[in-house]
């Protein structure tokens, strides 16, 4: 058994182990066993960090740290940082049950009342804690040990797992006390009852289910490297084509299965399998579909180029009249496969949701949108291998390169017509792909000394196609998105609203604050404290975007604010005549289009003789796409998509054809002028200017307009600079791969050889080569060495300017407000600070947080963050350590909700007395946004600068190459020409360097040689013509001999009479004739040979003396001579003696029948082709019994011969005449099987 077969036998059997893994593992691990698992994790979790707090209260110096806090705040603080970021305990520290110190202001108790001194499991609205305490005398530390971070999940910054030793788990969760079926209870280190969990609903992702996706996974690749060899092994024996089909077929059916049983995607919940981040038709319903078709494809190109030479072309090359078309249809494959590529890739763009493909804004790029960009990389790697794949099979039907070219020419002018006419896209991308077609096909022939700068070129060309077909795809998508927009404009409701109000309107019945509100202000209510508490819980958000209005009566309909109107009759004539109920207490008032209005009364019972009626007006602001909140408010359940973008879209409003209002960037026209439309028709218009618009005709008198701005010439350098980056790492990885790959197929590598084989192939790269990339390779890695230090220092540089920046306002700020407080008490303070911040939120649209000298919230422009208790109402301890001991006036800290990262500035607030009076934080929610554009900004400042150094020192570094090594090249190649005997050119190099040294001596052994080939002239002439002498002499002597035998007998015959001498006379005559015959050939083939140097060279068809060659040799007996031209061609014109290759061909065909005696059927076959365009090759095929391997050296050597009656000359003047046509002659030979000699001639002339 060959290692071949034991390879495809192991591949075959770790197939099957690992789909039997893979299936035992989905069939034995039940859902009990994973929550065995988890809740085993999760229980070792509480129990570790149970631990840590054991070692925290059984710390002596510690606990006495903490009693005295008052003595030694800053270590406390320091403790309690340190268990917060080392250990994950949150420390709490009371004083007569009031928080005096804490570790976090996420969560802080109000009160250490009702935890026991054991481990007590707390589990509130928002969060779920094991909690710990400890007493010392009227001090109490509580141990906070988080379980689950947030109860909520419906936003993506929010994390709702359980925590474990390693990683959260999304399996199990709190069970509820109604919950009695496959629980577990997770225990205390001191064996009291803590909680239970349950395993929940839907997909459990673990360990086990990771080990089955990539044994599935592993088994698809071990069963397709299977069939790729098995493939490969068709290949070798000479059915290449049928295993191209069968690879093929393969593949289809592996996609088949991956698509109908979903083997893969069922054993994972990676983003690439989820079909609500990209989802297109049946075939790709999401992006491991695309992923998995590309790498099918790829790897399927590849198989047919590494079995190309492989692949016979000779029917199809041998039938003129197939070459052209099939020539074509290889070509216009081409196009094809690039339309469908970029069809499919654009698809990624159009179908996807919530995944960015704007390649000037690199930080915000998506996991898949490095994914997405992948394929399309892999895709543009196997065209380019199609592309040389296509290009080589053309080679095999052996076109002209005028005829090559004009295929491509009339197959690009084809493409574009069809596109022009019936696709109407963009025809610039293709005649991009016919100058990468053409760079290809004729670079490597006419700039072979440039191959670096083809291949950037050919890179740079990929680039700016895809940036085009990516603006194009990108605009696609920009107007599906306006489609939308100018949808929601339009539509009677806000579906994201109206799902809103039923949570809205059972809070408000039920609030117990705000019935508590209205309890101690009645009968004459504060209705602008009401108003500001209503607004900031419950319409900030997405409601945001409303004009809120609220109107308040006691049971009698009467206003509790005596100035206010009477609006209830009102609003209840609405709720009869013109408004449609869309809640339990929410109304649609008739609205103008593009606008919405809703209303509500909402009773509140405040005890059972007192009802307050509020009435709700909610009307939005006219094309107002504000999101004035914090991205940690928002809602998963709501259409974020349908928020408008203020920096990028523009909307105005036109009726009767005149235009009503306008918002955003641009400026629009008075009149609508040349729009046209039916209502409710979208109409795209593309090229009026540097914008992107589009118009819904809603009726025959309101317009929509909504316009974007189109990508600016720079946004396509840098976005092309981006990709041509990425295409030249992709490739660049390719090339190592394959060629690392190459090298172990080729070697047997072994650890004692490594070093050997490495220096051998380092001696393989040409000198050019290493120049390129020894120049190349130090600017790149100058390049990243640059980028990378201009990048951290240019961004620390921003970071500290923004932090600068962000201090003085906050001092200044905090100085002016000081200037504003009265000398009153501390009260009086606290409320007109809050007077203060209310006007300053909405005059400079900051946020402000507004804190007590204790650290207590007093008031906060985004309430809604507190009232969900994302946040506690306690500043943070940090901030409030370095304002309140370290004394600092400013401080700014880093925080964080969840995964939501940002910057709060606090400064301190203090009277004329420089007596702290309270603590103002400045949250800053846009940090995210503000330092992504900044590193946008950079990162593509830095990309295009170096994309171009590195393009711009692609083509230096191939131009350097080629001036240090064009010199070294034109002596190489004059060296090669040196003939002995013959004048030799003198190279000329202006310079006096190192190359100018080098020519010199080159020119002074070019005058050495000529004096050595004088010298070997005379003395080869002087042996040629003893040998020659020598051999005339032998075969002279030869014939002499029985000439001299015979003439001494005849005489002595004569003497004695004898009777037979007439028989004798005439027997001897006869044979000294013969003799003499003999000697006069001899003198005339050595006349001839003397006399070969005077030859007459004329143009002669080859064709024609082959011809009649062959009739002077085809009558002879049991020899079949035959001819087969495969040139097609009847005349092909070298230039020679003619009596001396016809000569030669009599030659060659002789010694073949004479080669050949005592074969009962003597076979020579004599072929005739085209040798690329510039030679004719002629084959001399026989079946004789071959030369003897020791003869081979001496086959065209004087003197040498087979043949008992030769005299070893037939040859050499063979020999001599083909070289005198500047040709070549060699041959191949079998012993017992035959010999072939080969014949390459120069065409001088080619007629059909």
């Amino acid at each position: 058994m060959n290692s071949g077969i034991k390879i495809r036998l192991l591949l075959l059997i770790l197939t099957l182990c690992f789909i039997g893994t893979a299936i035992t593992i989905k069939e034995s691990v039940t859902n009990k066993e994973i929550l065995d698992i988890d809740t085993k994790s999760l229980n070792d979790y509480i129990s570790e960090q149970e631990k840590k707090v054991d070692l925290i209260f059984k710390d002596s110096l510690l606990l006495k740290t903490f009693k005295n806090y008052d003595q030694y705040p800053i270590a406390v603080y320091q403790a309690f940082e340190r268990y917060k970021n080392d250990q994950e305990v949150y420390l709490f520290l009371f004083k007569d049950h009031q928080p005096k110190m804490w570790s976090t202001n996420l969560f802080v108790p109000i009160t250490d009342q009702g935890f026991l001194e054991k481990s007590n499991f707390v589990q509130d609205d928002n969060r779920s804690y094991v909690i710990r305490k400890k007493t010392i005398g009227n001090i109490s530390i509580l141990a906070y040990i988080l379980v689950k971070p947030y109860t909520n999940n419906n936003n993506p910054y929010l994390n709702s797992s359980l925590r474990r030793n390693f990683f959260d788990t999304r399996n199990i969760d709190i069970a509820s006390y109604t919950d009695t079926v496959a629980i577990k209870n997770i225990y205390s280190n001191e064996g009291s009852y803590l909680f239970s969990v349950k395993l929940k609903d839907g997909e459990h992702e673990n360990i086990y289910t990771i080990l089955q996706f990539f044994c599935w996974l592993l088994a698809w690749i071990a069963l397709l490297i299977f069939f790729n060899s098995l493939c490969l092994l068709m290949a070798k024996t000479k059915r290449a084509w049928w295993a191209i089909v069968l690879l093929a077929g393969i593949f289809v059916l592996v996609k088949f299965a991956d698509l109908k049983w979903n083997l893969l995607s069922e054993n994972a919940t990676f983003a690439i399998f989820d079909s609500r981040n990209y989802a297109y038709n049946r075939f790709f319903p999401n992006i491991w579909s695309v992923l998995s078709t590309t790498i099918l494809i790829l790897w399927w190109i590849l198989f047919i180029y590494s079995i190309r030479k492989e692949l016979n072309f000779d029917k199809i090359k041998n039938i003129r009249l197939f070459r052209i078309p099939i020539a074509i249809g290889f070509i216009l494959s081409i196009y094809f496969a690039f339309a469908l590529l970029y069809d499919i890739a654009g698809t990624l763009i159009t179908h996807s949701n919530n995944i960015y493909f704007d390649f000037t804004k690199l930080v915000d790029l998506h996991f898949l949108s490095w994914v997405d960009l992948g394929i399309v990389g892999m895709g543009i790697l196997a065209l380019s291998i199609y592309i040389d794949l296509v290009l080589f099979f053309l080679k095999k039907l052996e076109l002209k390169p005028t005829q090559l070219l004009n295929i491509q020419l009339a197959c690009v002018i084809f493409v574009i017509l069809i596109i022009s006419i019936y696709i109407e896209k963009n025809s610039l991308v293709n005649l991009l792909l016919a100058l990468i077609i053409l760079i290809k096909s004729f670079g490597e022939k006419y700039f072979d000394r440039h191959i670096l700068t083809n291949y950037i070129a050919v890179l740079i060309l990929w680039a700016i196609i895809s940036t085009i077909t990516h603006a194009r795809f990108y605009q696609e998508r920009d107007l599906i998105d306006m489609k939308i927009l100018l949808n929601n404009l339009q539509s009677e409701d806000d579906v994201n609203a109206v799902s809103l109000f039923s949570d809205i309107e059972n809070g408000i019945t039920n609030d117990k604050e705000l019935k508590h509100l209205f309890n101690i202000s009645l009968p004459y209510t504060n209705t602008d404290a009401i108003n500001d508490f209503i607004k900031k819980k419950y319409f900030s958000g997405y409601l945001s975007k409303y004009d809120f209005k609220a109107y308040y009566y006691d049971q009698n309909n009467i206003p509790l604010n005596p100035n206010s109107q009477n609006k209830i009759n009102e609003y209840r004539e609405k709720v009869i005549n013109k408004s449609i109920k869309v809640t339990q207490n929410f109304y649609r008032a008739s609205a103008e289009l593009g606008t919405h209005e809703y209303f509500s009364i909402i009773p509140v019972t405040i005890d059972q003789n007192r009802v307050v009626n509020v009435i709700i007006n909610l009307s939005n602001k006219d094309f107002s796409y504000t999101v004035p909140y914090p991205e940690i408010l928002t809602d998963m359940r709501i259409n974020n998509s349908q928020y408008y973008n203020k920096g990028e879209y523009s909307i105005a409003l036109y009726k009767g054809g005149s235009l009503v209002t306008q918002f955003g960037k641009y400026t629009y026209e008075n009149n609508l002028r040349g729009l046209k439309g039916a209502p409710g028709e979208y109409i795209e218009i593309l090229d009026r200017d540097s914008y992107l618009h589009m118009a819904y005709v809603a009726n025959t008198f309101s317009t929509y307009v909504i316009s974007k701005q189109k990508p600016s010439f720079w946004d396509y350098v840098a976005t092309s600079s981006f990709l041509f980056l990425v295409f030249f790492m992709i490739f660049m990885f390719f090339h190592y791969v394959t060629s690392f790959y190459i090298f172990l197929k080729n070697t047997k590598l072994t650890f004692r050889n490594l070093k050997y084989q490495f220096y051998k192939i380092i001696n393989k790269i040409q000198y050019s080569t290493r120049i390129q990339t020894s120049i190349i390779s130090s600017v790149i890695l100058a390049i990243l060495i640059s980028a990378v230090i201009s990048y951290i220092s240019i961004n620390k540089q921003l970071y500290n300017n923004n932090r600068n920046s962000k201090e003085r306002f906050i001092i200044e700020l905090g100085k002016r407000i000081e200037n504003m407080l009265p000398n009153t008490d501390e009260v009086s303070n606290e409320n007109q600070l809050i007077s203060v911040l209310k006007t300053l939120s909405e005059t400079i649209s900051k946020d402000f947080n507004l804190y007590s000298k204790s650290g207590r919230l007093l008031y906060s422009s985004q309430r809604r963050i507190y009232d969900l208790e994302l946040f506690s109402t306690f500043i943070n301890p940090i901030a409030l350590k370095n304002l309140s001991l370290l004394k600092k006036s400013e401080t700014i800290e880093d925080e964080g909700i969840g995964t939501f990262q940002f910057e709060t500035s606090y400064v301190t607030i203090r009277d004329k007395d420089y007596s702290t009076v309270a603590y103002i934080g400045i949250p800053n929610f846009s940090l995210q946004k503000e330092e992504n554009i900044n590193k946008n900004l950079l990162l593509n400042t830095i990309v295009n600068i170096y994309s171009l150094i590195i393009i711009g020192f692609g083509f230096y570094a191939t131009f350097v190459a080629n001036s240090v090594t064009n010199p070294l090249s034109i002596i190489s190649r004059k060296i090669s020409q040196l003939r002995l005997g013959q004048p030799n050119e003198p190279l000329f190099w202006q310079r006096n360097d190192e190359i100018g040294t080098l020519i010199k001596e080159y020119n002074l052994m070019i005058i050495k040689l000529e004096d050595y080939a004088n010298k070997i002239k005379d003395t080869e002439r002087e042996s040629t013509w003893r040998e020659m002498a020598q051999q005339i002499a032998h075969e002279i002597k030869n014939p002499l001999t029985p000439m001299k035998l015979g003439i001494q007998q005849l005489r002595r015959s004569y003497k004695d009479n004898d009777p037979k001498f007439p028989d004798r006379f005439n027997k001897f005559s006869t044979s000294f004739i013969e003799q003499i015959d003999a000697l006069t050939q001899i003198a005339s083939e050595f006349s001839h040979f003397a006399k070969f140097p005077t030859t007459v060279m004329e143009n002669i068809n080859i064709v024609e003396k082959v011809v009649k060659s062959i009739s002077l040799y085809n009558n002879t007996p049991n020899v079949n001579i035959r001819l087969i031209n495969n040139a097609d061609q009847k005349t092909l014109i070298v230039k020679a003696d003619g009596n001396e290759l016809l000569r030669t061909f009599n030659n060659l065909i002789k010694n073949a029948i004479e080669g050949g005696y005592g074969r009962k059927n003597m076979k020579i076959e004599i072929s005739i082709e085209r040798y690329s365009d510039k030679f004719v090759k002629i084959d001399i095929k026989d079946n004789g019994y071959g030369i003897p391997e020791g003869m081979k050296d001496q086959i065209f050597q004087i003197n040498f011969t087979t043949k008992s009656s030769g005299n070893g000359l037939g040859l050499v003047l063979v020999k001599k005449t083909i070289e005198a046509c500047n040709g070549q002659i060699y041959f191949e030979t079998t012993e017992g099987e035959g010999t072939t000699f080969h014949i390459l001639l120069p065409l001088q002339q080619i007629e059909s």
